[in-house]
């Protein structure tokens, strides 16, 4: 009897010291608080891990799944519908590569472009047609004199300064006819004369001076030039001094032209209306004697 009394105290001692161990704290005498636990700092805030290792699992569109996640058959990956209100974003695909834009048709209503090649050398054995003239002949048109400031001042006259030989070999070959010389007075002409008459022209010598300039004169020159135009004249002298201003006043008298016309024309001819000396002093005579006879 005694050995089964003292078999229950030692198992009533027991239980008590179990429940001791619970954190029911309605037994204080015998209750002991156990070490807290070591502080571990909390880690960064991790995106949202749906369960997605279960079969028929449905994933929302915002979810992030880390790397190396795989999708379990069954899984329904939620895609939203694009919004009309802002498009959606361009995905980068390393493989896409622009799109080539097609050559435009061509227009069959669009005439054919005009291609330009290099020219062609001239056949310069090719010989002359017969019966064209201008072809054997060379003409004032094609090539150009050794005569210093030549000019045209219409079809078959033409203006310079005192030619050389070669200059008057040039007018020979051309078909010239008439030479004129403008000189003031007394000069001595007869070389002139000379070379021109030994080439088959014909030699013409006008005189004049700033302080000469008459209506005999004037009208004089204009006559020579309306005559000989049509076998060929050249008017020469020897700075254009004297024949520049005589080229205006035979456009003023012989082609009845302005004053501002007949000045641009005559200017290509040899008229110096800014330059001092001689040209000065002619421009001013012609000028006084135009408006003397043109009133």
């Amino acid at each position: 009897m005694a050995r089964a009394l003292w078999i229950l105290a030692v198992a009533c001692v027991l239980v008590v010291n179990v429940g001791c161990q619970h954190s029911c704290f309605r037994r204080p005498l015998c209750r002991r608080d156990p070490a807290p636990p070591p502080f571990v700092p909390p880690g960064p805030p991790q995106p949202y891990m749906p369960p997605i290792q279960q079969s028929g699992a449905v994933v929302p569109p915002d979810a992030t799944l880390p790397p190396g996640t795989t999708l379990l058959p069954g899984t329904t990956l939620v895609t939203p519908a694009p919004s009309i209100s802002k498009s959606p974003a361009d995905r980068f695909d390393p493989q896409w590569l622009p799109p080539q834009t097609p050559e435009p048709e061509l227009r069959k209503d669009l005439p054919p472009s005009i291609k330009l090649y290099a020219p062609e050398p001239i056949d310069k054995e090719m010989p002359p047609a017969k019966d064209d003239d201008s072809a054997r002949k060379p003409s004032p048109q094609r090539s150009f004199p050794a005569i210093a400031q030549f000019a045209e001042a219409k079809d078959k006259v033409f203006a310079g300064l005192r030619p050389s030989l070669e200059g008057l070999d040039w007018l020979q070959q051309n078909g010239i006819k008439t030479v004129v010389q403008i000189r003031l007075f007394g000069e001595d002409d007869s070389a002139d004369r000379k070379q021109i008459e030994k080439r088959g022209m014909r030699y013409v010598a006008i005189e004049i001076s700033p302080q000469a300039v008459t209506k005999d004169r004037a009208d004089d020159f204009v006559q020579l030039l309306r005559e000989s135009a049509k076998d060929g004249i050249f008017v020469y002298d020897e700075d254009s001094s004297l024949a520049g201003a005589m080229w205006y006043l035979y456009l003023r008298q012989g082609e009845i032209l302005d004053e501002e016309p007949a000045q641009l024309r005559a200017r290509a001819l040899g008229l110096q209306t800014g330059r001092e000396g001689q040209h000065r002093d002619m421009w001013l005579a012609v000028r006084k004697y135009l408006g003397e006879n043109n009133p």
